[in-house]
């Protein structure tokens, strides 16, 4: 199985064009502060990203849109403390239709293998819908550490409230379609400004628990790409 991460330059450019800008964002750095910086370099993002991942910190993302380059001034490819972050008012394009598959657990906790195996299931059902009765290209499938990514790849759409309620009203109906007792597609992730889990950091969810006799493991687990589907 492939697992491709953002310290690969074939990921980075997928994600980012030359003249572009993504925002780095790790939580609860240290269990304490937000860490935040803006990146145009890959190397600069690399060395910078693995320091911090190393650290405890509540989980780490990046600006899945297009964003104002401009923003690189607010930390010129380095991360600080701050709490100084994109908003919605920052993007300048829609991108990527997002979707997010979690397994429906307590919060504040890892999904064990069973539950994750289950949201990967259905991303894989919900990417086969989408491309066939929708009419988009094949998407990225990835896996965010705790359940399963799509991004299906827009036409660089500007942000008005019109393209907003088009990419909400398609999670809601993917939910509405495809959610289980078990499964849900998060439908919150369609505002311009929403951060998304930077492939290739761990997801570090409650204390990581080892199996037992009466317990499943619930591991901490790196967020990766299994398939960049038609965006290499």
């Amino acid at each position: 199985m492939n697992r491709l991460t953002f310290f690969d330059i074939q990921v980075w450019e997928t994600f980012i064009k030359p003249g572009e800008v993504t925002e780095v964002r790790f939580l609860e750095v240290n269990g304490r502060y937000t860490e935040i910086g803006y990146f145009d370099n890959h190397s600069d993002f690399c060395k910078c990203v693995k320091q911090i991942d190393s650290a405890i910190h509540g989980g780490g993302y990046f600006t899945l849109q297009v964003i104002d380059p401009r923003l690189l001034g607010r930390a010129f490819n380095r991360i600080k403390q701050s709490d100084v972050a994109t908003s919605d008012k920052d993007v300048r394009a829609y991108r990527w239709l997002p979707i997010d598959i979690d397994p429906v657990r307590p919060s504040g906790i890892s999904s064990s293998e069973a539950e994750l195996q289950e949201a990967l299931l259905l991303r894989d059902i919900v990417a086969e819908h989408v491309v066939a009765d929708m009419g988009f290209s094949k998407p990225i499938k990835a896996v965010s550490g705790n359940g399963g990514h799509l991004l299906f790849r827009l036409p660089d759409l500007p942000v008005t409230d019109q393209n907003k309620k088009m990419v909400k009203d398609i999670l809601t109906g993917l939910a509405t379609r495809f959610d289980t007792a078990n499964v849900k597609i998060d439908q919150a992730v369609f505002n311009p400004g929403r951060v998304w889990k930077l492939y290739g950091t761990t997801a570090r969810k409650g204390d990581q628990v080892p199996a037992g006799t009466h317990r499943e493991a619930r591991p901490h687990r790196m967020s990766y790409i299994e398939d960049l589907g038609g965006n290499t």
